[in-house]
């Protein structure tokens, strides 16, 4: 799935994923083909599973962690809290 993240107007990430996890009064993720939602996102850390590589970039700061395990890059964002919209497989996150 298409995955967008955006920050203050900036687009932070637009990469391709196969799973999202998202912190909530729970926790909950989002794979592809989820059906459409539109969600609030607590305080916490989204998870995101991608099967490609993704440069790490300078200007993230501290909030933003790439790391790569065998063939699968993790990115992990700390967020305060935000919302996600999924639909025809595109994955919009406004934090």
């Amino acid at each position: 799935m298409k995955i967008l993240i955006l920050k203050k107007e900036t687009t932070l990430f637009d990469i391709e994923g196969y799973a999202v996890f998202f912190p909530s009064e729970g926790k909950f993720e989002i794979l592809n083909n989820h059906c459409s939602m539109i969600s609030m996102i607590s305080y916490g850390i989204i998870k995101i599973y991608s099967s490609f590589f993704i440069e790490k970039k300078l200007d993230h700061n501290n909030d933003v962690n790439i790391s790569y395990i065998d063939n699968t890059t993790i990115i992990k964002i700390k967020i305060n809290y935000g919302f996600l919209n999924i639909n025809n497989n595109i994955l919009t996150i406004l934090i």
